[in-house]
């Protein structure tokens, strides 16, 4: 057997490795959901361009409303409709009348074909907009719908007005109120902003989670399986315990986040394939609201959101992450002294996986600071909201290093805490301890 505690672990690696690559259905997988994933990307973006189109080109015909007012209000006021939705409605103007409903509707029809009826009365407990579109109108129904929406506003001033409430009482009343928080030095984010810098976090923990979920029991499977086979004589002659399992892990994370890698990329790629032929194609004026928003997140004062250092950093620390649970899923895997108990000792790993994972979900909605530092410090939680956190300027690059540092020292850990109990478990010919216990007490 060769030297050192980790000395044939490139073997292992490269063996492991081209096992786990030429497994029927590998090449079937990654090429299928690669595709699945580049559909999405470009779905994503030419969608969000048809959006775009549709909501700038959808421009009314109506052009005179008739107004039949038996409301009862002292003030209607309709000046702002204009202002507010000139975009919209460009053609619309007012005219009060005096009228009914059936007469004037039958004066209109195929004469007017772009002008509509609006009969607004008092109800007991509020008003009733009711828009009437004559026979042979060319007005569609929805036209209709949305100038009935927009005329709310217009109706909500108009009681305002006419409650005899003073003017500066009426701005002040009317005015908004909205809720912001900020840290000493820390600059005002806008909504979409900080969308992103909630849902990128979590996206981030939904993908790592549901990897280490697939991947732990694969690894699982790798660690045991050979325990009892002659293939483990001869991988004993290239290496020691410790680099033994280290080399098997190492290789199925490896195949794990270059397949995730591969699919990140083609969703990626998608993503910018569809930005362009919105542009091109479907929408010239088409704004890619995902890509402004990363930019503002990235120019944003004193922060580090998609700065160089955190693109890279946090790549890197997704990759420790993904290593760290698949060390945890290989130790766990390591105390099943035959694959007959595999199923019931990955038990407890999932429920470590589980607890991290619900952990890290929802208690950082009791914002509160300490309780996210202790999340970031616990591995079991860090692997989860370090990456998103570095990504999206949560936390500064030099914070995240500190933070790596633990994580990785924590894996450095978990590698020789593997290697000893599954050197254990090998010389010990798969035994358990109560087992091994009684041979001894028997012999003395």
């Amino acid at each position: 057997m060769k030297k050192g505690l980790f000395c044939g672990w490139k073997e292992v690696f490269a063996f492991t490795f081209k096992q786990g690559t030429t497994v029927k259905g590998f090449k079937n997988a990654t090429v299928g959901i690669g595709i699945f994933m580049l559909l999405i990307g470009l779905s994503i973006s030419i969608v969000m361009a048809l959006v775009q189109k549709d909501n700038a080109t959808k421009v009314s015909d109506i052009e005179k409303v008739y107004v039949i007012d038996e409301s009862g209000l002292e003030v209607l006021y309709l000046d702002s409709f204009a202002k507010d939705y000139g975009e919209s409605f460009p053609k619309v103007t007012f005219e009060p009348v005096k009228e009914d409903v059936k007469t004037l509707a039958a004066q209109l029809g195929e004469k007017a074909p772009y002008d509509v009826i609006l009969h607004i009365t008092g109800q007991e407990k509020g008003y009733l907009l009711s828009l009437i579109l004559p026979m042979g109108c060319q007005i569609s129904e929805s036209d209709g719908e949305d100038l009935n929406s927009a005329l709310l506003i217009s109706m909500e001033q108009s009681k305002l007005l006419s409650s005899g409430i003073p003017m500066e009482k009426l701005v002040t009343a009317m005015s908004g109120v909205t809720v912001s928080r900020l840290d000493a030095g820390e600059e005002e984010r806008s909504v979409g902003e900080e969308m992103v810098a909630l849902l990128l976090p979590m996206i981030i923990m939904f993908v790592m989670y549901f990897i280490v979920l697939i991947y732990g029991q694969s690894i699982g499977n790798i660690v045991s399986i050979e325990k009892s086979s002659k293939l483990m004589e001869m991988l004993l002659t290239l290496t020691k315990p410790y680099g033994l399992i280290f080399g098997k892990v190492s290789a199925m994370t490896t195949i794990a986040i270059l397949q995730t890698v591969l699919w990140i990329t083609a969703l990626v790629g998608g993503f910018f394939a569809g930005h362009f032929a919105a542009g091109q194609y479907i929408y010239p004026e088409y704004s890619n609201v995902l890509l402004d928003v990363f930019e503002l997140l990235k120019n944003q004062g004193g922060s580090t959101a998609f700065s160089a250092g955190a693109i890279i950093l946090g790549l890197l620390t997704i990759c420790l992450a993904f290593l760290f649970y698949c060390m945890l899923a290989g130790l766990v895997a390591s105390f099943a002294s035959k694959a007959e108990e595999l199923a019931q000792v990955m038990a407890y790993y999932q429920i470590i996986m589980v607890a991290g994972f619900l952990c890290a979900c929802m208690l950082p909605i009791q914002e509160k600071p300490w309780i996210n530092t202790i999340l970031r410090i616990v591995p079991v939680t860090g692997a989860y909201v370090l990456p998103g956190d570095i990504l999206v300027g949560n936390i500064t690059v030099l914070q995240g290093c500190l933070y790596v540092a633990v994580l990785l020292a924590v894996i450095l850990l978990v590698v020789v805490l593997t290697g000893k109990v599954y050197k254990n478990q090998l010389f010990y010919k798969g035994k358990s301890l109560a087992e091994r216990l009684h041979k001894k007490n028997a012999k003395a």
